[in-house]
């Protein structure tokens, strides 16, 4: 089913695909590269202008589109079928291996091998691994954004390191009617990773022939974060700007673009707050969520090695921290994926050493196929164990099943 589902996603793109080929939109007949950003219309201007170097240098011209998230993964999937790619994407970390699968994008590990590798060490460990298939890698990371932990620091004399010390810190706080906020991921897979990862578990085996949820470790990590949600944290949503502004909810868990949230939104708490890795669970690891972009070369392109050539040039150093620092401006607070670029940052030391340890310590989505559709499972299955109070091990390992048979279906195309 999930493969006849992605074959009429397709042919539905390529009948869409007329449209885009009757409005002019053959990218291969044009002289520049041409490159989306899924993401904000101010970035792609801010890419735009820091290609004008890039020209001037190599005679190649860019011109860099923004699309926006909601119609960003349909939009590559339409110029895919009709053969209208752009020749560079930006794109979500998991589409570059669903898209690479489909053929429709670069090995970059094997095309442009001795770059790769010299760009390889670089990057954070974890961040390659969601854009590859095997040995495969199809896209090098934009950039990142990584979990860390919030909490004002005139409440909370020492934000919690460990789930003990989380657990006796909520107590706490309840005791003073105020509680903790998760912001990203609140009742979803993105929420529970961090704690599945600290336990010990994972979601599919070392060589993604298996899934790994109906586990002790698994367990132990649904029933840790549901216990969140008895000890404090809010089911509904709330703004972490507006929890930590009123303390109420002192203590929060969130993505790093939070700290421009905080300091332009709340700035009568400065100085008051603070951030902090993730507390270590059972297995001894404080690991969080890393999401973000990714680069890749569309298999399309007749300018392959010009696209490279660019991708190169924003791999830069002076090039990441022009983008970060141009980026603070219009709030797209992502971070720098090339490592060599954080002593550069213009970043509060402390702020900087909290997020580069965390981004060290931090694992993506799954980089398999069926990932995608299986989410829902684990989603399902939080939402059950939260709201309804059932069993960790038996909802998890109904989710087993499901996704092992949408990854076993998966395997036999």
């Amino acid at each position: 089913m999930l493969f006849l589902k992605k074959a009429f996603s397709i042919c539905l793109a390529a009948i869409l695909c007329c449209s885009l080929v009757s409005c002019g939109n053959n990218y291969s007949e044009r002289e520049e590269v041409v490159m989306w950003l899924v993401g904000s219309e101010g970035q792609a201007k801010i890419i735009n202008e820091i290609s004008k170097e890039f020209t001037e240098a190599t005679g190649i011209k860019v011109t860099c589109q923004a699309i926006s998230w909601g119609n960003a993964h349909s939009k590559y999937l339409t110029s895919i079928a009709g053969e209208v790619t752009p020749d560079i994407g930006t794109m979500g970390l998991t589409w570059g291996m669903e898209f690479g699968e489909l053929g429709a994008l670069v090995n970059l590990k094997e095309e442009f091998a001795d770059d790769f590798s010299a760009i390889e060490t670089k990057i954070f460990p974890s961040l390659l691994k969601s854009s590859q298939i095997g040995d495969s890698v199809y896209g090098i990371p934009f950039d990142i954004s990584v979990q860390v932990m919030y909490y004002r620091k005139d409440i909370i004399k020492r934000p919690p390191r460990t789930w003990d010390e989380l657990l006796v810190t909520l107590e706490e706080l309840q005791a003073d009617k105020k509680g903790m906020v998760i912001d990203w991921g609140s009742l979803e897979w993105i929420g529970y990773s961090p704690f599945l990862w600290q336990a010990g578990g994972n979601y599919y085996s070392e060589d993604n022939t298996t899934v790994t949820v109906d586990t002790p470790e698994a367990a132990a990590a649904l029933d840790f974060f549901a216990g969140l949600y008895h000890k404090g944290v809010p089911r509904t949503n709330v703004p972490l700007e507006q929890g930590l502004r009123t303390g109420d909810y002192p203590l929060a868990i969130s993505g790093n673009w939070k700290i421009i949230s905080l300091t332009v939104g709340a700035p009568e708490i400065a100085g008051k707050w603070g951030i902090a890795m993730l507390p270590k669970g059972p297995s001894g690891k404080r690991t969080g969520f890393i999401g973000g972009r990714t680069l890749t070369v569309f298999e399309q392109s007749n300018k392959k090695q010009e696209a490279w050539e660019f991708i190169k040039f924003l791999f830069n150093e002076k090039n990441q921290l022009k983008i970060y620092k141009s980026s603070l401006e219009t709030e797209d607070s992502y971070l720098p994926p090339n490592m060599n670029t954080w002593k550069l940052l213009p970043m509060d030391i402390d702020y900087k050493r909290v997020l580069q340890q965390q981004a060290k310590d931090a694992q993506g989505p799954p980089s398999v196929l069926s990932w995608d559709s299986s989410a829902r499972y684990i989603n399902e299955a939080i939402q059950l164990v939260v709201l309804r109070n059932a069993d960790p091990a038996t909802v998890l390992k109904k989710a087993q099943k499901n996704m092992q048979a949408e990854l076993d279906l998966r395997k036999k195309y």
